[in-house]
């Protein structure tokens, strides 16, 4: 059986601005704002970050937020970051997701904002996983290691990783989201935090990937996506068709427990009604 919307989890809201220096403004303002509320109401705040040309701007906004002080940071210290996918690279590598992180924000937060390093919960590289079946057991063991005693209810029962406060996810022209590919078994795994992908799409980069699943992205409270340009305008109304077919746009099921909000330029939005 293939994947299908999960009913359980927060209808899109739909946002639109007019570029993506705009886009990615409003999400890092959010991001702060929400991180220091959570933290006001709990102990740690948990963030999953994306890669993409989207995504690693979104991390330069909240960085240039900080240094001129237009942004009020959360105490960072109480703060876990986690990926939705990764390259299986060596560390470093310039494609892999946690080096453009590192670069944007993350780095920054460690020196000059107290962000001690283990709580950067980098995916595996390739020295450390040779395949990316491995890759996805070490990182379900990381995710594991912090997670509350019984885990987090699931779509097809507990997790055992954290509940994820804000997850940040990007959309590809072909639809997906993280490393869940149109047309891909991936897309069908359950009862599971995480999973690998040894053929992700040729022009996409390196095949080996490790992602999260569709039931780890559903446990957390909130996905915001930041969709931005032309060449997603497809991708976006494919997305919010009226029965969308997740098996060909995985990201009609990019959705949060308590809130979705897709954050859209003009570009991207110009096939909705809403645009």
């Amino acid at each position: 059986m293939g994947p299908t919307l999960n009913a359980e989890t927060a209808d899109p809201q739909i946002e639109i601005f007019n570029d993506r220096a705009a886009v990615t403004q409003a999400i890092a303002q959010n991001l702060l704002r929400v991180v220091t509320e959570v933290l006001g109401e709990q102990e740690l705040a948990h963030v999953s970050l994306t890669g993409g040309g989207a995504g690693i701007a979104t991390l330069e906004a909240v960085a240039d937020l900080l240094r001129d002080g237009s942004g009020t940071g959360p105490e960072w210290s109480r703060v876990h970051f986690w990926w939705g996918d990764e390259r299986l690279l060596p560390r470093g590598e310039a494609d892999r997701n946690e080096t453009q992180a590192r670069e944007a924000l993350l780095d920054y937060l460690v020196t000059e904002h107290g962000l001690p390093e283990t709580n950067i919960h980098a995916m595996p590289t390739s020295e450390e996983a040779a395949h990316p079946a491995a890759g996805a057991k070490m990182y379900a063991q990381e995710l594991e290691r912090c997670a509350p005693e019984g885990g987090i209810p699931g779509p097809h029962g507990a997790l055992n990783m954290p509940e994820i406060d804000v997850m940040l996810l990007g959309v590809g022209p072909d639809g997906h989201i993280n490393s869940l590919f149109p047309g891909k078994e991936s897309l069908s795994v359950v009862g599971q935090s995480t999973t690998g992908e040894d053929d992700a799409p040729q022009r996409l980069g390196p095949p080996m990937r490790v992602t999260l699943t569709f039931d780890a992205v559903h446990t957390a409270k909130r996905v915001w996506t930041a969709v931005t340009g032309q060449d997603k305008a497809d991708a976006a109304v494919r997305a919010f068709a009226a029965e969308p077919d997740v098996s060909e746009v995985p990201a009609a099921n990019a959705r949060g427990r308590h809130q979705t909000v897709w954050h859209l330029d003009r570009a991207a939005a110009e096939q909705l009604n809403q645009a």
